[in-house]
Formats: C-alpha cells, structure tokens, sequence
C-alpha cells in the first residue's frame, strides 16, 4: 500500500511539473497491442517508454503534423540508434582494449529520421528527471553534431576507470568455477542447441578455438527488449581464458515505422551500427548468426563494460550523463547526414518549440502509463 502511494505520489509530482508549460500539444493515440506484463513491469512512465519502442515511434509518425521538431525541422534521413534514452549509454571496451562511451544497445537501429530520435532522447531525460532544463541537452546535440567538444563529466571518467580496472573478465558473480551461475530467470538448454551453438562459434572464430563449457536460457520481462529470447555462453580460448558472451533475438526493429529507406538484413544492419557508434575498432565478439528460427546477435559481457543505472548517481550525476548522452548522439548522427541545412533548421527552432514538443509527449506516456497499470 505505501508503495502505490508512492508511486501515485511521483505521477502526481509529475504532472505537476509538466503542467507549467504554456503550450501542449493534443496528441492523437495510436492502436497498439500492449504487453501487460511488460506495462506491470515498468516502475514508472520512463521505463514505460523504453519498453516500447515501436509505440513511440508509431505514435510520432501519427503525430507528424502537429509536433515543432517534424514540421519545422526537415525530416532528415540519417541512421538511428533506435532507442536512445539514458540508461542505454555506457562504457564498452574495444578490441585494443580502450574504454568508449556510446549507446550500448543497437537493437533497433537504422535508416530513420534522426531528429525523432533526438525528441526521444529530450523525452526520457524529462520523464525521468522532471525538473531537467532541456536547453542543455539540445546545446550538447548541437555540440556534438558539429564536431565540437564537449567537456567529459567526472562520473564518466570514473567509468571509464572502473572499465579499465575491470577489463575484459568474466564478472565473479556471474559464474562458479568454470559453470555459469543458476538463477530463477536462467533455464537449462537441450544439449543439440549446445552443439549448435559451439559449431556456430568454432566456424566464426577458427583460430581462437573457442571451446563451450557452459551456456544457459535467459529472458528479460522489462524494457525495449524484454521477452526476446537470450542466451549466457561461457567459453574458452586456446590459451584457456574464460571469456563471456551473449546471444540476443534480433526482430525488426522499432524504426521501421518510419524508416527513410530499406532496412538492410540483420548482420550488415548491426555492422552499420556498430562501425557508427563504436568507429572501426569493436570488439571482434560482435557477430550475427541464424540459430534454429531465430536470428541471434552475438556480443561480449566483458566484466569491464559500464551500463547506466541512473538510480546509482546523483541528480546532478544523472544531469551530467544526460548531457553528455546527448552530445554523443549528435556525435553519432553527424556521421549519416549529409544535409547542410539541418543544423540550421535545429538552429531556428525556439526553445519553446522544443519544450512544447517535449512536454506534450511527455503528459502523453504518462497519462498512457497510468491507464495500462493494473
């Protein structure tokens, strides 16, 4: 009972704060099949948006006409994350073993206006932080875009420390020995999966001799990906380190709804992506294989890779990351488009464009969230 007071309390605080803009934006809805358990799942109107993400953008699709940024900004074609928001942000260790902040999930990324991907990421830092100042956000983007420098926050730093100490080992609470740890959301897989799986990694990384010790089925219930289907995969090199990897259900992915060309087959999509967020120098893990009627992306769980938890930092913390988030994906669309004009047309929109905008979709997932909770 204290819980849903709470939790009625924040919504409540919520609304409050959003209601001092002078301008909002009637939206119109969109027929969407919501999973309940993924509603129930969602602690709060923030994690409601991150855990659907084609919801979001069907509904600025439906939306084009009324929102500031998609009828005064040019619907730039670019290539998008997909699903950018704070908590999709973290530290991942190259294959020289350097530390690069930058999104860290590429599930739904592709060809898509990159400008409704910027209003997602003004939506989540507002949704979750209320209070936030969004002019810096937009300041940050525009940094970014341009190729100028934005100064690093001391909590990235820090990361980035902690990615460096920590490096590419197997995380000691993952695994007992050399066996993957068991839980309540892990379930054992059926030994012709597990001899697939090591054929499937002895074709694709020959000269390591990667041997499978270990491999167990995972689900997520929450987020954009939750209800895909995973997989832990514990192995070992020649040279007999343990290494951690990950198989992850690749499906359509979200911006498909509004995608500005064809979206390429799965593994030159994620490799697009990955050459975008992380340059050349990715991991060599990063693979896409076809496992019985699913398409899998593989990727490392190195000990060293940093996400975000935005309820481990401070406020000012969380403002920071936030900002620099966004910076960073002003970074990533600078290098998809190829249009003149469209940091000027950013230049041109009033603050109070952007606030309209944000704060119309932002009393909208709230409003939306509230009705689905059972």
């Amino acid at each position: 009972m204290k819980r849903l007071v709470l939790i009625l309390s924040l919504s409540l605080f919520s609304m409050a704060s959003f209601s001092q803009s002078e301008s909002v934006i009637n939206l119109t809805d969109i027929s969407y099949v919501f999973d309940q358990k993924k509603v129930d799942a969602s602690e709060d109107s923030f994690h409601f948006l991150r855990s659907f993400v084609p919801y979001y953008y069907g509904l600025i699709s439906k939306n084009s006409s009324a929102l500031n940024i998609t009828t005064k900004v040019k619907k730039t074609p670019g290539w998008c994350v997909g699903d950018a928001h704070a908590e999709n942000f973290g530290i991942l260790i190259q294959e020289n073993l350097s530390q690069k902040f930058t999104i860290n999930d590429l599930d739904d990324s592709g060809p898509c206006p990159v400008t409704y991907e910027l209003l997602r990421m003004l939506v989540s830092s507002k949704l979750y932080d209320p209070s936030l100042n969004i002019d810096a956000l937009i300041n940050a983007y525009k940094i970014g875009f341009s190729g100028q420098l934005l100064n690093v926050p001391s909590i990235i730093n820090s990361l980035s420390e902690t990615a460096r100490t920590k490096g590419t080992g197997v995380n000691p609470k993952k695994i007992e020995g050399r066996k993957l740890k068991r839980n309540s959301e892990t379930r054992e897989v059926n030994p012709n999966l597990q001899i697939l799986i090591q054929s499937l990694l002895e074709s694709a990384y020959k000269s390591e001799e990667l041997k499978l010790l270990d491999v167990v089925a995972t689900t997520k219930i929450g987020g954009g990906s939750g209800g895909l289907q995973r997989y832990e995969i514990l192995v070992t090199n020649k040279k007999n380190v343990l290494i951690l990897l990950e198989l992850k259900e690749l499906t359509e992915p979200a911006i498909a709804v509004v995608k500005t060309s064809e979206i390429p087959r799965q593994d030159l999509r994620i490799k697009t992506s990955l050459s975008i967020t992380q340059g050349q120098n990715f991991s060599h893990y990063y693979n896409v294989f076809d496992l019985e009627d699913k398409t899998m992306l593989l990727r490392p769980k190195f000990f060293g890779n940093q996400g975000i938890n935005l309820k481990d930092f401070s406020t000012k913390e969380n403002r920071d990351l936030m900002e620099y988030d966004t910076y960073i994906l002003g970074k990533i669309h600078a290098q998809s488009v190829n249009s003149l004009s469209y940091l000027a047309d950013l230049e041109n929109m009033k603050m109070s464009d952007w606030e309209s905008d944000v704060n119309s979709l932002t009393h909208f997932f709230i409003k939306k969230y509230d009705s689905l909770r059972r």
